[in-house]
């Protein structure tokens, strides 16, 4: 069995632990694709910028954040994130959100054994 195969056991069988345990869920929608699961890792990557110009009502703020790593009922790992967007005179506001099922290569890590990063992860995830 490789290493990406073994991860994926642990994923199913920790899903069949916490379905079991009844702990709580989470769930997040985007453009009609719904994932039900636990939070794993909450991102790190909050950004803000305001960008001004010399025009009346000219300016623009962007927000967003690398929001959340689920894991979802059906054992996949999926990344979550939002942002905003504003500005204009009158002020228009857009937002956007992104929910996307992680690949093995997403998931492999910059350092340590391939995928140890998120196994830690996964079995912290059992005792929370």
């Amino acid at each position: 069995m490789d290493e990406y195969e073994e991860f994926r056991n642990l994923a199913r069988t920790l899903v069949g632990h916490l379905q079991a345990k009844g702990n709580a869920r989470t769930t997040v929608s985007h453009q009609g694709v719904t994932v039900e699961g636990w939070v794993v890792d909450h991102g790190n990557s909050y950004s803000s910028e305001t960008r001004y110009s010399n025009a009346p009502g000219d300016w623009k703020e962007v927000w967003g954040n690398n929001d959340q790593i689920i894991l979802g009922t059906d054992a996949e790992l999926y990344s979550y994130s939002w942002g905003s967007e504003e500005g204009g005179h009158p002020v228009v506001t857009e937002r956007h959100s992104s929910l996307t099922r992680l690949q093995a290569k997403d998931l492999v890590g910059r350092e340590g054994a391939p995928f140890s990063s998120y196994t830690q992860k996964l079995k912290r995830l059992r005792w929370s």
